[in-house]
């Protein structure tokens, strides 16, 4: 067997190219939309299970050429770790050469979680309960916004709501996350939901601190990474010091732990790559996701071939060099958690629902990392 190591590069039939629209259209081109409703790169199989047309391939390249990469060998786990390769993932191939050109996969290694970077000697790690709360997913202007569900997680973390213990509860929240979707994604968007926003915004910030992280269409740019929402859009919430506009990806140290989060894009584009992604909505594929770039140590591998990005050539903004306490995703349509470790690194990873479609929020205690789910239920039929 032979190791060899360099990027992956995967051929699917349905991913977008530039230079397919621009041999098609030519000088007359113009940048296409995002495709927010394109649900995977895969070509489904038909039932007899050919996908037709030209076979999607996975290459393994570095600047001396490329490899075509057989996976028709593995089983198990090595099998389920193909299925997240996807381009620009730096992997060692374990294997043997089978023919001119193609390797036969026995093996798959990734670089593992990043090294842990030296404590933080000015904020000392919490010896009590403390929660950090993530919320995602507010999306302002979208019909399917529940007012009342928005009152009610603000007054839970400015602790009006409830009895004596719930309100307690509401009191150890020291910071709030609102990570992605801020506001509704439109062609013609309406002044109005910034003005909620920045309201909402006003009324928190009176209490706790915020970092205010952007994502899918949301006014900002919209290649990663998304610079802070100018405070010229949150004339209210801006004049708070308690009010932190964050770029994404986010990255902050909390309470002494490290909190490193994105407004989802990155996953949503990963997802297109994965077979088979009729369960792709379910929390344990998301989670599988996250595993995969924190253990690649990549928050975008697909950037900027398919996600995009500012196309830097000198360094990667997002190589993930420090190992974080807690790695998050917001507008997930599914909350999942769980804990990655390896030697003496442990991870939480995080899957942030949609506030606007399932009412929950998120609080990470930064004492002992544990996860808890708060849910607002505004449909009274339920309960």
């Amino acid at each position: 067997d032979m190791v060899v190591v360099g990027i992956v590069f995967r051929h699917l039939s349905l991913k977008p190219s530039i230079l397919k629209e621009y041999a098609k259209l030519g000088a007359d081109m113009i940048p296409a939309p995002p495709q927010r409703d394109l649900v995977s790169y895969v070509k489904k199989p038909n039932s007899d299970g050919d996908a037709g047309g030209q076979k999607d391939s996975i290459f393994l390249e570095d600047e001396s050429g490329r490899i075509l990469l057989d996976f028709s060998g593995l089983e198990g786990e090595a099998a389920e770790k193909s299925k997240y390769l996807v381009s620009g993932m730096i992997v060692a191939i374990r294997g043997r050469p089978e023919k001119l050109g193609v390797l036969l996969v026995r093996d798959i290694c990734r670089a593992g979680l990043p090294t842990r970077s030296a404590p933080c000697q000015e904020v000392p790690i919490c010896d009590e309960d403390r929660f950090v709360c993530i919320l995602s997913g507010l999306n302002f202007g979208n019909a399917d916004v529940n007012p009342l569900a928005i009152d009610l997680v603000t007054e839970f973390i400015k602790t009006n709501l409830g009895d004596s213990k719930f309100q307690k509860w509401g009191s150890t929240i020291v910071r709030l996350i609102v990570a992605g979707k801020l506001i509704n994604a439109s062609e013609n968007p309406d002044i109005q939901n910034l003005r909620e926003l920045d309201a909402t915004l006003v009324s928190i910030a009176s209490s706790i601190p915020i970092d205010l992280v952007p994502g899918d269409g949301d006014p900002t740019n919209f290649l990663l990474p998304q610079q802070p929402i100018n405070k010229c859009l949150l004339p209210s919430s801006s004049r708070f010091k308690t009010l932190r506009r964050a770029p994404n990806p986010y990255e902050a140290m909390i309470g002494g732990r490290r909190f490193l989060g994105t407004g989802g894009q990155n996953v949503e584009d990963f997802l297109r790559y994965v077979n088979d992604r009729r369960d792709s909505e379910g929390a344990e594929k998301i989670l599988s996701v996250l595993e995969e770039m924190i253990r690649s140590r990549h928050l975008a591998p697909t950037a900027p071939d398919t996600l995009a990005s500012y196309p830097f050539y000198e360094s990667d903004p997002f190589i993930i060099d420090r190992c974080p306490d807690v790695f998050f995703a917001g507008s997930q349509p599914q909350f999942g958690t769980k804990v990655v470790e390896e030697g003496d690194r442990r991870v939480r990873i995080i899957s942030v629902p949609d506030f606007y479609r399932t009412h929950q929020i998120v609080l990470v205690n930064l004492r002992n990392l544990n996860c808890e789910l708060v849910d607002f239920v505004v449909d009274f039929e339920k309960v």
